[in-house]
């Protein structure tokens, strides 16, 4: 095992891998996670398997008032070709949870009573504003982002920021929230702006549903 300093690449890259995990799975329009500074890291290789980091972090929900939460957390990149993404376990030490059902189903019931389905760009605008009744919107992409960056991160990446280029809303028969989303995810390490399709299914029920994501090719300038 070997001990790597906390404020270093290696483990706050792993650390913001597991954020994103970590708000994939528990996020919602009114419910975003924000890594806090790792306070121990340690790196592990395993033969014919890949690397595991074994990490200390808090994470802060943004949008609800409440401490930081301490989490252990385990992150475990595939090597030898292995094209999967890193496996991420997370033990809080207390309950990340927060009571945000009367705001998401308000939300939920709003985007389903629209005459006319959401069409929308550029969230936040080029003076990054964002209007107030874009906020979930924007809150709901970001926590899918999770699960892209979860997806997609190696070693050697580490994704950061996200903006929504277009959002479309399909209406559907039964119970969910179908949107559809093109984003612009940073890659810090190569400094790419890359485009991303992201078509979500999401309730307060049910949670959210990832139906597709596709890394979209740059447009020609």
């Amino acid at each position: 095992m070997e001990t790597l300093n906390p404020s270093h690449y290696p483990a706050t890259r792993a650390a913001t891998v597991a954020a994103n995990y970590i708000n994939y799975k528990l996020g919602s329009p009114h419910r975003l996670f924000e890594l806090q500074p790792v306070t121990q890291a340690s790196r592990q290789s395993i033969a014919g398997v890949g690397r595991k980091y074994h990490l200390v972090f808090s994470i802060k929900d943004s949008l609800n008032d409440g401490a930081a939460v301490t989490c252990t957390a385990e992150v475990l990149y595939h090597t030898n070709g292995q094209n999967a993404a890193p496996e991420v376990s997370f033990i809080p030490d207390s309950s990340l949870e927060k009571d945000t059902q009367d705001r998401d189903e308000e939300f939920y019931n709003t985007m389903n009573s629209l005459k006319e389905p959401l069409v929308a760009q550029d969230i936040p605008d080029k003076f990054g504003n964002v209007a107030p009744e874009m906020m979930p919107i924007l809150h709901l992409a970001l926590v899918a982002c999770g699960y892209v960056k979860w997806q997609n991160s190696t070693e050697g990446t580490l994704y950061s920021m996200a903006v929504i280029q277009s959002v479309k809303q399909l209406k559907r028969e039964d119970a969910a929230l179908e949107l559809h989303y093109v984003m612009l995810i940073h890659e810090m390490v190569s400094q790419e702006m890359i485009p991303w399709q992201l078509d979500i299914l999401w309730d307060p029920t049910e949670g959210l549903k990832i139906i597709q994501q596709v890394r979209l090719p740059h447009k020609a300038t």
